[in-house]
């Protein structure tokens, strides 16, 4: 029986109610705090997204994706010439699983690429990132060669504040 225009019927959903999260129950719950400048996802002063931890995305995923293992060394071995994926097996030492998913991320990240011969090589990205990483190997080189002592500069703490 319909509903007298006096009074208000209970509207139904059209579609079923899904239980609330405690995830999604805490952030109700939880006073409108200032959101930090620089906080996730948000721009650092040089117009770049943050990841959680306040290091910039962009160069998080790049670190992560080059940290994984024989990628490094496989972009570093296409720096020159281009190779054959047996060849660059061969240089790597490497299982031959481990050469084809690291090629595939670093072509799907757009920095390496196969020609027309099928041999693999950088991309132009790729050629560009050389630009960054081959000063950063120099000054890596430099660094390593530091002992400790002088890898800590003079009047730094050896230990932070409140530590063992």
């Amino acid at each position: 029986m319909p509903a007298d225009r006096g009074t208000l019927a209970p509207e139904t959903p059209e579609t079923p109610e899904t239980p609330e999260t405690t995830d999604e129950r805490s952030r109700r719950d939880m006073p409108m705090r200032q959101a930090r400048p620089n906080g996730p996802g948000r721009p650092h002063a040089s117009g770049h997204p943050e990841t959680s931890d306040g290091a910039p995305s962009a160069l998080a995923g790049l670190v992560d994706l080059l940290g994984r293992r024989f990628a490094l060394a496989v972009y570093w071995n296409l720096r020159g010439t281009a190779l054959p994926f047996r060849a660059l097996v061969a240089r790597l030492d490497a299982p031959q699983a481990q050469v084809t998913q690291r090629l595939r991320e670093l072509r799907e990240a757009g920095l390496v690429e196969v020609d027309e011969v099928g041999e693999y090589r950088l991309t132009a990205h790729g050629r560009r990132l050389q630009g960054v990483l081959e000063p950063l190997a120099a000054w890596a080189d430099d660094w390593s060669g530091l002992s400790p002592r002088q890898r800590t500069p003079r009047g730094s703490a050896t230990q932070g504040h409140g530590e063992p």
